[in-house]
This record gives structure tokens, C-alpha cells and sequence, in this order.
């Protein structure tokens, strides 16, 4: 099994889908891959359940296979912002 930490970032709250949103970053040796997610719950939810749905979303889709393309494009992009191919 594959040991790794997941940070949840810029977690906001969507009033009109009622629902979380946030961004799973996944920690694994040299690389970071970052999951988009989202879970529907009452603005009353406490983080620490929140963020456990939110993990556990981006799990699901890590375990699926699904975002591994927007990974590795993010990390051409990087490599070509690094020889300074590309600008900000």
C-alpha cells in the first residue's frame, strides 16, 4: 500500500450548490498532484467532516485513475516554465 499526506487548500463554501469546495493535494515523494473536489453539506458542517469527504472524494477519483492527465500536463508546464519556455 502506498503511504502519502493530503493537505486540503482553498476550501470555500459554493451557497448556491450548497456545497464544499476545495482543492486534495496528495504528497508522495518528489510530487504533489492535486485534486479539484467537492461535497454537498449544510454551511453548519464541522471542518474535520468537511475535510474527511473531501479526502476521501479525492481518493476515489486518485483510485480510479482520473486527474493523472492534469497531473502530468502541470508538471510539463512547470518544466517548461523552469527553462523559461514560458512566462507568468
Amino acid at each position: 500500500m502506498q503511504s502519502y499526506g493530503a493537505e486540503v487548500q482553498g476550501l470555500t463554501y459554493n451557497a448556491a450548490d450548497q456545497s464544499y469546495e476545495a482543492k486534495v493535494v496528495f504528497h508522495e515523494a518528489f510530487e504533489k498532484v492535486t485534486y479539484p473536489v467537492a461535497i454537498q453539506a449544510p454551511i453548519t458542517a464541522d471542518f474535520r467532516t468537511i475535510s474527511r469527504g473531501l479526502v476521501l472524494r479525492a481518493r476515489a477519483l486518485r483510485a480510479r485513475g482520473r486527474g493523472a492527465n492534469v497531473a502530468h500536463l502541470k508538471r510539463v508546464a512547470d518544466t517548461a516554465a523552469d527553462s523559461g519556455r514560458l512566462t507568468a
